[in-house]
């Protein structure tokens, strides 16, 4: 019965093994590393989605300024135009088209396409009819 005790107490000052501590130590690095992945996915995520957002709110900001236009007004007038807009604070830049096509005497239609110019592959596009008749 001694002989057991005192087999027990040797082992228990040992300390770890090679192999327990390699163990171990992979186990902690594939925890962080999975931890880093998804926080550089969602970093990744979460600026695509800005930018979106950005885009979507440059293209819509201009429809409504167009919409509020008289149907007749100098800058309704069948043309392409295009400017680039620079974020105050932001290293971003974006590019804002737009074709103003008369369809009819009574009809325009209005295209707008938004770009981040780091990522020209996602654009926002919207098209407006404006109607003389119906007054939007």
């Amino acid at each position: 019965m001694q002989k057991w005790s005192l087999m027990n107490r040797q082992k228990k000052n040992q300390g770890l093994s090679l192999v327990e501590l390699l163990v171990s130590f992979s186990l902690v690095t594939l925890l962080i590393t999975g931890t880093l992945q998804l926080t550089v996915h969602s970093l990744l995520i979460h600026r695509n989605a800005n930018l979106n957002l950005k885009t979507s709110e440059l293209a819509a900001s201009l429809l409504e300024y167009i919409k509020s236009l008289p149907f007749e007004s100098e800058e309704l007038k069948e043309s392409h135009k295009s400017e680039v807009i620079r974020e105050p604070g932001s290293l971003e830049t974006f590019r804002r088209e737009w074709k103003i096509e008369d369809i009819s005497a009574n009809l325009k239609k209005v295209e707008v396409e938004c770009l981040s110019e780091s990522r020209p592959q996602r654009k926002t596009r919207l098209v407006l009819y404006l109607s003389k008749e119906l007054g939007f």
